[in-house]
């Protein structure tokens, strides 16, 4: 073998060493959902799938973050000394969105013009007293009770009802607020049904956020609201 045979062949080897020295101090990361977002120490690095080099030191670490809506996240740790070259991450379903619809009608005051049945206007005064009565039979078929209700000032709410959810650390918590809005010109009600959620920590101090969705079995009050005491009004 002729010295230029010789170190055109060692020029390949050392391509050829660097390339897969190269690919081992690659890591990739694969993740279910594909819509997940990959963050790698805070910082994006892309949906579903993305790669990382190894940290050169045994007990230097990589911070590895996985979420997607609807789904629980995931945080991990990669160490230097790890000798794996792929990772990869299935993320569970959040039970909290299994077992809630979504609502664009909660934490805001709708309006129900009452239907004629259940008022009695009389000497330019209104008698809403049997659409109140029927309020308070739907909502004790939701609610075991109500914290406070005053028919001469028009106003009623329940007290906060809780839901936990199962493969879920969210907590979520509901009440219904009416207000008698009725003249002589026009019998209403306003009433806003609240949804509040919070993560297990956040609960135990109190700090729940505003969601726009409300536990499926709690979903057929709005309609039975809108439907049996009156008819909704956009006002």
């Amino acid at each position: 073998m002729n010295k230029k045979t010789l170190l055109l062949c060692m020029v390949i080897l050392f391509a050829l060493c660097t390339t897969a020295k190269k690919k081992t101090d690659i890591v990739k990361i694969t993740v279910e959902p594909k819509e997940a977002s990959i963050f790698i120490n805070n910082t994006f690095a892309g949906y579903g799938y993305a790669e990382f080099t190894r940290p050169k030191k045994k007990n230097e670490v990589v911070i590895i973050r996985c979420k997607c809506e609807e789904y629980k996240p995931i945080l991990t740790k990669f160490y230097g000394g790890d000798k794996r070259a792929s990772l990869s991450f299935m993320l569970q379903q959040d039970g909290f969105y299994r077992a809630s619809a979504a609502s664009g009608i909660v934490n805001k005051f709708f309006t129900i013009d009452i239907d004629s049945m259940y008022y009695e206007i009389k000497d330019n005064k209104v008698d809403v007293s049997p659409a109140w009565k029927l309020l308070h039979q739907i909502l004790l078929n939701y609610f075991e009770e109500i914290s406070t209700t005053d028919i001469y000032g028009g106003y009623l709410q329940t007290p906060w009802q809780y839901k936990t959810f199962t493969m879920s650390e969210k907590q979520i918590r509901n009440r219904v607020t009416v207000r008698d809005i009725s003249t002589p010109k026009r019998v209403a009600f306003q009433i806003k049904v609240s949804s509040e959620v919070a993560g297990s920590n956040a609960a135990r101090h109190g700090e729940y956020t505003e969601v726009d969705r409300i536990p499926k079995e709690f979903e057929p009050i709005i309609q039975e609201l809108q439907t049996r005491i009156g008819k909704v009004s956009n006002l």
